[in-house]
């Protein structure tokens, strides 16, 4: 009986001083409400990011090492803006070397850090891909980031995203598994009509 009090006299206690604490974060005009619904407005960068919205056919290569031929896959995408514009969705389906592949990501901008940020998950693997990147000149956006491959090796990786015109996409993919950046992916989206 007197663990069980124990247990509860330590639940109370923490979420006593949780909320002491979240009551003291939010003091101040810097962490007010009306900050925060600034802070997340859509903004020029936002509204730049959903001119890619819409539905798209998709050709691709894809390098598995330096120096060999690349393998040839297709796909299509549909990217939908989702929260007024705050974010840019990406669903895409397609094959990669003969196998289906399924995929989601989500783009969008961070008023508080200034930088872009993508997420990828996909059904050929488990991990989750978190990039970040800056727009580099207009229509173009550079990501950065890496994630874990076979083995439990990390995998650099750099992607490139270009609006060739707002009916062509061109995106390229770099990979370093430790021995350099390589060239692992390029992809054209045309929009479909």
């Amino acid at each position: 009986m007197k663990r069980g009090v124990l247990v509860l006299s330590m639940v109370g206690i923490a979420l006593g001083a949780f909320a002491l604490g979240r009551a003291g974060a939010q003091e101040g005009p810097e962490n007010s409400m009306e900050a925060w619904l600034k802070l997340g407005e859509p903004g020029a960068q936002h509204a730049d990011l959903m001119k890619n919205a819409g539905t798209w056919t998709i050709d691709a290569k894809n390098w598995m090492a330096p120096g060999a031929e690349p393998t040839r896959s297709k796909g299509k995408a549909v990217l939908t803006a989702l929260f007024d514009g705050r974010y840019l969705r990406q669903e895409f389906e397609g094959d990669f070397m003969g196998t289906p592949v399924r995929g989601v990501g989500i783009t969008g901008f961070n008023n508080a850090t200034g930088k872009y940020e993508d997420t990828w998950i996909d059904s050929v693997s488990t991990c989750t891909v978190h990039t970040t990147g800056t727009q580099t000149a207009p229509g173009v956006w550079e990501f950065s980031g890496a994630c874990a491959g076979p083995g439990g090796t990390e995998m650099k990786m750099r992607t490139i995203f270009k609006r060739v015109s707002l009916d062509q996409l061109f995106v390229e993919s770099f990979c370093d598994e430790g021995s350099g950046e390589r060239k692992c992916c390029e992809a054209t989206y045309t929009r479909a009509k």
